[in-house]
């Protein structure tokens, strides 16, 4: 099945999310963020540690269900008696409930400013290619 993919997440917060079951992830990497456009709770959407550059075929992470979505932007303020800085940057969050083990079948779009979308298969053990 068709799905996008989170991609670089740290491979201690897929296993938390594995042995939980539910999980809140904080996004602020870019690729990840641009994700959010197309995604809407009930959504299917497959996770993983492997970084957008290299996610291929046999690539296993996690195939999960969308809870929630939230985007927000961050205002940060700092200055030196010279001058006054101000930053924003964004973050998203996403709640996600696990439904199975998955491994990439193929990477149908890898572009700019486009979420990354993979074609998943439920598997058991993520072991052979």
């Amino acid at each position: 099945m068709k799905m996008i993919a989170l991609t670089g997440i740290s491979r201690d917060a897929l296993d938390d999310l594995f042995k939980r079951g539910i999980r809140t992830f904080e996004v602020r990497s870019t690729h990840n963020v641009i994700a959010f456009s197309d995604i809407t709770p009930g959504d299917k959407v497959f996770i993983t540690d492997v970084i957008p550059s290299d996610l291929n075929t046999g690539d296993c992470g996690y195939i999960t269900t969308v809870r929630s979505t939230d985007i927000r932007m961050h205002r940060i303020t700092y200055g030196t008696s010279d001058s006054l800085e101000e930053r924003e940057t964004m973050s998203a969050r996403i709640q996600l409930v696990v439904n199975a083990r998955g491994k990439v079948r193929s990477v149908t779009q890898l572009e700019n400013y486009k979420p990354v979308i993979v074609d998943v298969i439920d598997v058991h053990t993520c072991e052979a290619r």
